[in-house]
């Protein structure tokens, strides 16, 4: 039996085998905005995909990934989802009434984004995750959103301080407004290494690595992906209280989450996805 994570900040949604959670800083917008995290239990995929896997580049049949988007457009009664390739860029799609229907999820469109953006309705987006951050970023003022896909190297690249930069300037979003949401994704108690070529990555952008890394005495060290996101965002202006984690390791709790580095670890031949989906009503 899986955990359950709710708490002053999370709604953890059990509907038979199916399970996701949801913001309560979000829910208060729920008459404009649906969104969800979905964990990995209550779809048709098999084997190594089992079950809910969004992944559509890699192995599992792309029935199967369109089948279990399905499920969780009759679950949440989104419009048509839409995607590109994410790549760990830091590219931004705008999506609109005008462009949208090349992006639907069945079409399977070969452009690299990484960060979805609109302020239109009835436009749903999916970012996929397997242990890197996925962000929703929400203004309830100018009723703009962005879904963001933040792996490390989205991370270095500071691809959600863009995203709401782009929001800023596009929108007219006020930083004190804006509301930022971070699903599970690889925790500082996993997400470790020991190459210092791979540290200094991370230094280099934030030089105070006393704040975020733990250095153990095999040589290992720790970075913690999810409080930089937070203290750039905090920097930027954006409201401490508006910024919240879900604090679920994707790692810890693979029972109910996919996670690339446990994937690795068993050697499976590939591995599968969750999906963070959001929608302006």
């Amino acid at each position: 039996m899986s955990s359950n994570f709710t708490n002053n900040d999370i709604s953890h949604i059990k509907k038979g085998d199916l399970e996701y959670i949801t913001f309560n800083i979000l829910n208060k917008y729920s008459d404009k905005l649906t969104h969800a995290f979905f964990f990995k239990n209550g779809g048709v995929s098999e084997g190594i995909y089992s079950s809910l896997n969004f992944r559509i580049l890699g192995n599992d049949s792309k029935k199967n990934v369109f089948e279990n988007t399905e499920i969780v457009k009759q679950e949440l009664n989104l419009s048509k989802v839409h995607k590109a390739v994410q790549a760990h860029t830091d590219n931004i799609l705008i999506l609109n009434n005008d462009n949208k229907e090349k992006y639907e999820i069945e079409k399977l469109n070969k452009e690299e984004y990484d960060s979805y953006v609109t302020n239109e309705k009835n436009i749903s987006t999916v970012i996929t995750t397997a242990d890197c951050n996925p962000i929703i970023i929400y203004d309830p003022v100018k009723n703009v959103v962005a879904n963001v896909h933040s792996g490390w190297k989205g991370t270095i690249k500071q691809i959600y301080l863009k995203t709401i930069q782009v929001m800023n300037k596009k929108y007219g979003s006020n930083y004190n407004d804006i509301i930022v949401c971070i699903g599970p994704s690889i925790n500082k108690c996993c997400f470790c290494s020991s190459s210092l070529e791979f540290k200094k990555q991370f230094t280099d952008i934030w030089p105070n690595e006393n704040e975020y890394i733990t250095n153990k005495i095999n040589g290992e060290f720790y970075i913690d992906l999810p409080y930089v996101i937070k203290k750039d965002l905090i920097e930027l202006g954006l409201k401490t209280e508006n910024i919240v984690l879900a604090n679920i390791c994707t790692v810890c709790n693979s029972d109910i989450c996919f996670s690339y580095r446990v994937s690795t670890k068993r050697k499976d031949i590939d591995y599968a996805t969750m999906g963070a989906f959001v929608e302006l009503k």
